[in-house]
């Protein structure tokens, strides 16, 4: 879920921030590798295989959330992250199957393209990057890997030790899908500086799943949270960011 729960920062464990970083390097690696080879092949290959995962993920989960939930209800959280594991890896094979029957042209691209989409293109990508490395750093594992989605509050997200806590914090002081956001921006600043427009088909694969999934996100935060979810949302933009961060006391205490 975009509006994530998670642990006040003071019980944060160390680990709690490692998918931030590793974020980080992930965009690192793709474009140091890209680098070295002259031309554009990691970061496009990446951010097709590691959001067309995500679209197929997203389908398999939140329509089906109460089916998820009854065949958790007698196994742990490490049953979900090896489910959603398999399919993440099925949804990124199926993407970069398809992307790969464009065989060589992937090694046709190069650095050169016009400049100021070039520009354009790395600004929106460093912008996305640290917000979502900011973003991401709110939520731990649990909120990365949707176990909280398939956990309600109770006995059994605490005995999974899944926090249930509306963050208000961060980005989400600003707006209530920094990662949505973020994710979009990221998927456009790729296409413009590979200059592949078939990229440009992902992004707009993932919004139209993403007006699916927030529908019934949404239901779901109301259902969990109740009047402070309704607070919140009458307070913080879906999308378009507040120029000024909101007070988290002001959720709870209206």
């Amino acid at each position: 879920m975009s509006t994530q729960t998670t642990l006040r920062p003071s019980a944060r464990p160390v680990w709690h921030h490692s998918p931030a970083w590793l974020w980080l390097l992930s965009f690192v690696v793709c474009i140091g590798g890209d680098w070295v080879l002259g031309r554009w092949v990691l970061l496009p290959l990446y951010i097709a295989g590691f959001y067309g995962g995500m679209i197929v993920i997203d389908l398999f989960t939140y329509p089906m959330l109460e089916r998820w939930r009854a065949w958790l209800r007698t196994r742990g959280v490490w049953a979900w992250y090896i489910v959603e594991v398999g399919i993440m890896w099925i949804g990124t094979t199926i993407v970069l199957a398809i992307v790969g029957l464009a065989g060589p042209r992937w090694l046709e691209w190069s650095w050169h393209g016009p400049w100021a989409l070039q520009a354009l293109g790395a600004l929106l990508l460093v912008v996305s990057v640290l917000i979502g490395v900011w973003a991401v750093g709110q939520m731990g594992w649990a909120r990365v890997l949707f176990a909280s989605a398939l956990f309600p509050p109770g006995q059994r997200a605490e005995a999974q030790k899944i926090p249930q806590k509306l963050v208000v914090s961060g980005p989400y002081r600003y707006v209530r899908n920094p990662l949505y956001d973020t994710d979009m921006t990221l998927i456009a600043a790729t296409a413009l500086l590979t200059q592949n427009w078939g990229i440009v088909v992902l992004l707009l694969a993932y919004i139209a799943q993403l007006v699916m999934q927030l529908r019934l996100e949404e239901r779901e935060l109301r259902a969990r949270f109740g009047a402070t979810y309704v607070r919140y949302c009458q307070l913080v933009p879906r999308f378009l960011p507040r120029l000024t961060p909101i007070d988290p006391r002001a959720v709870e205490h209206p």
